[in-house]
């Protein structure tokens, strides 16, 4: 069952377990290395262990789905000062982010389609994965 999505929920280190671009899987050298942390109203990407992407974030738990948007301050592929808006479901120690291209609307649902410029990316609280191995991927840019 999903529960609310708040900053106090999202709060932490989250480890990506999946992720898929336009409707393609991606790789999983990528995937793998990227963790995305939330703290206060500030979120932040880590890809390889360096960080990729900074800003501010905001979620709107009223609508459903839930939308989340991020505004970037630093990022090494996004327009900084934008906002890039998404939808969010969070269940347990899993969170699913399903985000548009920068400006544009959020998508409808959680899933991607080709040339649809939409990422949906799956993650696992860090410290609760369980030790369950993650299965690796394929693709580019997601962040």
């Amino acid at each position: 069952m999903a529960q609310e999505l708040t900053a106090h929920a999202l709060t932490g280190t989250w480890h990506d377990v999946y992720a898929e671009v336009d409707g393609e899987m991606a790789a999983a050298a990528y995937v793998s290395g990227i963790q995305l942390t939330f703290h206060g109203e500030r979120f932040s990407v880590t890809v390889h262990d360096k960080v990729e992407h900074e800003g501010t974030y905001s979620v709107n738990d009223k609508n459903d789905p839930r939308q989340i948007t991020l505004v970037y301050t630093k990022s090494s592929h996004f327009e900084l000062n934008k906002p890039r808006t998404g939808i969010a479901q969070l269940t347990g120690d899993t969170f699913k982010l399903c985000l548009g291209a920068v400006g544009a609307h959020p998508p409808s649902a959680l899933n991607t389609t080709p040339k649809s410029s939409t990422v949906l990316t799956v993650f696992r609280k860090k410290g609760l994965e369980g030790g369950t191995p993650v299965a690796k991927l394929k693709v580019g840019v997601l962040w």
